[in-house]
């Protein structure tokens, strides 16, 4: 048997990550790897990832076998209770090993953590590149001191003690992407071009990080990474995308020049969307980009009353042009439990933003995140939340645990009925001419005529269908165009069978033979007035005319667009 290398007598480290999904990966733990690697650090490390809602079996072996003298989480909303429940069974089995847990989850309540869970050793808060680096020479080499590392909280003499952040700079922080250091099979590739943000809204977790932009070279070295990929989605992980209008405007006009495989999701400040900016978008290829806009509310008073800076009137606006562009998905988000927006407000907030037609609409409730400038006021606000995670607000002086939960049941149905794509039409087009243009009091309605078990059991889609389909049957006279809109949406879900409603399959009854895929098929016939296409168009970017209709549904092509054969004018065009 061969002696041992001398590489292979280093002292082994572990990093964790436990994902919500498959596609994701961790660029914080790639960062960490890099940055201590250039720094010839005595140890050999080795990245985990896993699952965080299957059976660890396998990586608890994984890392027992590996046996490393420091085991580091990196910790989310998602992942914590999972991270700590592996720390307290791998603690039984490597009594020796330093565990340390890092992430914008264990950081902000680090001395909580220490003092409850005995089994974590160590606890950074802020950026763990360089403080995880110090660490580990601390404990591998002896060198420095553990009251030299960035935020770091630990025990000193039956004491828990916490250093101060120090932020690195820029030409620190590794550049991941140009080192290889990602995982190019997943469909999702994580990037940002700047840390921190410019805002302080008091809810989020960065309010209090100072904003770093990454300089343009390197911006254009990683972009020429990327480029070599193929099917990506590359999710930005800036905080805020807009951070000058030059600069803003130069990224966006190298990303449209990607190759088609590419594509960019950011997130953007609606009301700092530049003239500039709307031209790339409007120019650049179908599908390029995908946005994503945190508004959290409508109301100028409540936005100071979380100090975020938001001209609303321009925001609707631009929101407005970019969704009716139709070129690049467009995701809202809305927060229900801010201080101070009473339902009224916040039905208000969801009515405007809902009459936009996003291709995403998510309504969340407040979360009281440790360390926010809010969570530390919200005793003194009158707020009641869990204070496990996701730390979901309960109740505060302007909104009742009930009047909370009727949310909650709102962004369910929203989920469900126009998220999911099942019944957007027939949704949008109810909610505009029988409901004063309001989902929240068609969402009252449905709700007290159709039951709570429309937005709390989870029911198969033919099931959904018949509900709204008898949900919408009193309203045919002042609008006969729902009829149109909920056929149109069931055509695209599926062709008649034993489990579609009665009713839809009574109006289904025409049909004619079309050729798709190369084989003529029989397909159900819908007629379609102006007014009725009217409103397919607005939430597509289809421009169909009256006449009539077969879907080819996407349930039978696996996933793939609708075929919609236009049979008046015998041409047929892909959703």
């Amino acid at each position: 048997m061969l002696p041992p290398t001398a590489s292979e007598n280093r002292p082994k480290v572990a990093l964790v990550a436990l994902h919500a999904g498959y596609s994701h990966s961790s660029l914080a733990l790639q960062s960490i790897a890099a940055y201590a690697d250039a720094r010839g650090c005595e140890h050999r490390m080795k990245l985990f990832d896993a699952l965080v809602n299957t059976n660890h079996q396998v990586l608890i072996e994984r890392l027992v076998e590996y046996a490393p003298k420091i085991l580091g989480f990196s910790t989310y909303l998602w992942n914590i209770a999972a991270s700590i429940r592996l720390t307290r069974l791998l603690k039984q089995l490597l009594p020796d090993t330093h565990v340390v847990f890092g992430g914008p989850e264990a950081g902000a309540r680090g001395e909580e953590l220490l003092s409850r869970v005995t089994e974590i050793d160590y606890v950074i808060e802020g950026e763990g590149e360089a403080a995880f680096t110090d660490l580990m020479n601390v404990i591998i080499q002896a060198q420095g001191s553990y009251e030299a590392v960035s935020g770091l909280v630990y025990r000193k003499n039956n004491q828990i003690q916490q250093n101060p952040i120090q932020l690195m700079a820029v030409s620190e922080i590794p550049p991941v992407l140009t080192e290889g250091r990602f995982d190019s099979d997943k469909p999702l590739v994580y990037w940002e071009t700047s840390r921190g943000c410019p805002y302080q809204c008091s809810f989020c977790s960065s309010a209090t990080e100072r904003l770093r932009a990454y300089p343009m070279d390197r911006v254009e070295a990683d972009l020429q990474v990327l480029e070599r990929l193929s099917n990506k989605t590359v999710k930005l992980l800036d905080r805020s995308f807009h951070l000058g209008e030059k600069r803003t405007t130069t990224l966006l006009r190298r990303f449209a020049a990607t190759p088609a495989g590419l594509r960019f999701h950011l997130e953007l400040n609606p009301d700092r969307i530049s003239e500039q900016a709307m031209r790339v978008f409007r120019e650049s290829m179908p599908g390029k980009f995908q946005f994503e806009i945190g508004l959290q509310t409508l109301n100028d008073q409540v936005l100071f009353n979380i100090d975020r800076h938001m001209d609303v009137a321009k925001s609707l606006e631009n929101i407005r042009r970019l969704v009716e562009m139709r070129r690049h998905p467009v995701h809202l988000d809305l927060i229900v439990g801010l201080p101070g927006e009473s339902v009224e407000l916040c039905a208000s907030s969801l009515d405007q933003t809902f009459r936009l037609y996003p291709d995403h609409l998510q309504l969340g409730i407040l979360k009281m995140l440790p360390g926010t400038p809010l969570q530390q006021q919200a005793v003194q606000l009158g707020y009641r939340w869990d204070t496990e995670p996701p730390y979901e607000v309960l109740s505060n002086p302007s909104l009742e645990f009930k009047e909370i939960a009727q949310f909650k049941r709102y962004a369910e149905l929203l989920e469900r009925l126009y998220n999911s794509g099942l019944l957007k039409t027939t949704l949008s087009g109810l909610v505009k001419h029988c409901f004063t243009a309001s989902v929240s009091l068609c969402f009252d309605r449905l709700l007290e005529v159709s039951g709570v078990e429309i937005a709390r059991h989870n029911l198969q889609p033919d099931k959904l269908f018949e509900k709204v389909c008898n949900f919408i049957i009193p309203y045919l006279d002042d609008a006969p165009e729902l009829e149109e809109w909920l056929l149109w949406d069931y055509c695209q879900f599926s062709l008649v069978n034993g489990k579609t409603p009665r009713w839809i399959a009574d109006r289904l009854t025409r049909s004619e033979k079309v050729v798709v895929q190369g084989s003529r098929r029989r397909l159900p016939v819908i007629t379609l007035t102006d007014s009725g296409v009217s409103m397919i168009n607005q939430l597509s970017e289809s421009n169909h005319m009256a006449g009539r209709y077969a879907l080819w549904p996407r349930q039978h092509k696996k996933g793939k667009p609708v075929e919609v054969f236009c049979l008046t004018q015998a041409n047929s065009v892909t959703l």
